[in-house]
Parts: C-alpha cells; sequence; structure tokens
C-alpha cells in the first residue's frame, strides 16, 4: 500500500516536471548506447553461451559458475546461476550461497567503465575487481557455495540451442540493462535537487551514478545499486529462490570492499 501511493505521488510529478524526466531518460540512453553496452556486451555474449554448456566444461558446476559469473557480470552472471538450477546442475542450497557471490561486475565494467573512463585510471579499476573477486572468495569459501558435488550427466542438447539461447540471454540482458539505466536517470533528473543526492545516486543505480574517488567507487560497486539489484532479482523469483542471501552479500561487499581498495591503493603507490 506504500509503495502505490508513492506511485500514485510520482504521477503528478512526472507531469509536471516531464521535460526532466524525459532529458532524464535520453542521457540514460546515451549513457548505455555510448559507454555501458560497447564494453560489456561482447563478454555478456560469450559467457552467456559458456553458461548454457556449463555441464560440459571439465569443473564442479559451482566453480564453472563461480568463474564466468565473474567475466560476464550482472545481470547475466545470476541468469546464468538461476539456469543451473533450473537444469539441475545446482541444489537449492547451493544456488542460494552462490547467489551471494555471483552478482557482480564484470572486469570489463571495472576496468574499462569505471577505471578508464570514470576514474580515470584502469589501475584503480583492476584494484575494484581485485578487491571483488578476493571477497567474493572468502564469502563462497566460507559458506560453503563452492563445495564440490557430482555433476549430473550432460544434457543431450543441439549445439546451435546452446548457441542461439546465449546469445539471445545476452541481448535480453543488454536491453533490460538499458532500460533499468534510462529509469533510473529519469528519477535522478527529478531528484537532483536534494542535498548529496549525487552522491547517494550510484547506491540506486551503478552505471550513471559513479562519483568521488577510489573508496567510494568501491562502496558503490560493492553495492551494485538498487537497480542492479532488482535485475539479479527477477532471475532468483522466476526460479522461486530467495533474494535474502544475494542482499545480505551485496552488504558484506559494501562493507569490505572501500578498506581494502584503500590498503591496496596505499601498497600500489608505495
Amino acid at each position: 500500500m506504500i509503495f502505490t501511493f508513492i506511485l500514485l505521488l510520482l504521477l503528478p510529478l512526472l507531469l509536471l516536471e516531464g521535460s526532466e524526466a524525459g532529458e532524464g531518460v535520453r542521457r540514460g540512453l546515451e549513457l548505455a548506447y555510448r559507454a555501458v553496452l560497447p564494453s560489456l556486451f561482447p563478454t555478456m555474449t560469450v559467457c552467456g553461451m559458456i553458461g548454457e554448456l556449463a555441464e560440459y566444461i571439465p569443473l564442479p558446476p559451482a566453480w564453472t559458475l563461480w568463474i564466468t559469473s565473474h567475466l560476464c557480470g550482472f545481470p547475466l552472471g545470476t541468469r546464468m546461476l538461476a539456469r543451473a538450477y533450473h537444469r539441475g546442475l545446482l541444489s537449492k542450497e547451493q544456488t542460494l550461497r552462490l547467489s551471494a557471490c555471483c552478482a557482480n561486475a564484470s572486469p570489463a565494467f571495472l576496468i574499462v567503465y569505471v577505471g578508464e573512463k570514470i576514474l580515470g585510471s584502469s589501475r584503480e579499476g583492476l584494484i575494484l575487481f581485485f578487491c571483488q573477486i578476493t571477497v567474493s572468495l572468502f564469502l563462497a569459501l566460507g559458506t560453503g557455495a563452492l563445495k564440490i558435488t557430482a555433476p549430473p550427466p550432460p544434457e543431450d542438447r543441439p549445439l546451435l540451442t546452446a548457441i542461439t539461447s546465449g546469445f539471445s540471454g545476452a541481448a535480453m540482458g543488454g536491453l533490460t540493462l538499458t532500460g533499468y539505466i534510462a529509469f533510473f536517470s529519469m528519477a535522478a533528473a527529478l531528484l537532483k535537487n536534494i542535498p548529496f543526492f549525487s552522491y547517494l545516486y550510484g547506491f540506486l543505480e551503478l552505471t550513471g551514478g559513479i562519483r568521488g574517488g577510489l573508496f567510494l567507487a568501491a562502496a558503490m560497486t560493492g553495492f551494485s545499486g538498487c537497480s542492479v539489484l532488482l535485475q539479479n532479482a527477477a532471475f532468483l523469483t522466476e526460479e522461486n529462490l530467495s533474494v535474502l542471501p544475494m542482499i545480505l552479500g551485496k552488504c558484506v561487499y559494501t562493507a569490505a570492499m572501500p578498506p581494502l581498495a584503500f590498503l591496496l591503493n596505499n601498497l600500489t603507490n608505495s
């Protein structure tokens, strides 16, 4: 009821500030078209196909999903995880534990987009990616998410089906990502006059809201933003899986990545 009331209040605001909202949408679409999709879509496509063929990789399914999810990033990593659970490659318990570890940004996003384009340094992007991998590995080992289990026999699937499924998944993931960027960019245009909102925007929508230096960027990328959480949650709820482990995992990243990034930055500068 409260959320519905908020939406009803939003309608007249959209009518009164229609031009601002439209300009926010245009900025979001331009951001996705010029910066986000060119850096993410190639790896999303390849990793999507790898995810469809996960049972043919000579590694335990949990390790395969953990590795590929960090290569392709959100939201495709969570989609591959949900697909693996749907196909019986993972148990429900292991899928929930992995959801706290596999909903992260890709190296292309952190190094190319955040590091080079936002922070102006690929070194800082590498620091962010190393921090994310470190926290994720400790979280996965600590929760038992990478426990080795016997994989089921490979499903006899036509190769063409796996290729087309991986490609369509990456395409739909890119389209969904663009939609979320546009929506939260519109919200930012309407809320921009709130004090300190520019420093909070990254916790709503990561791609267009990263501000400040390495320390704040580490907190924002650790949390990944409400936009990314909603995208990941959509794939989990399709399989009737709880989103609580993923949210708790994001809280761990948010708390652990800034001090680790600060430490690594000082060590690499010395």
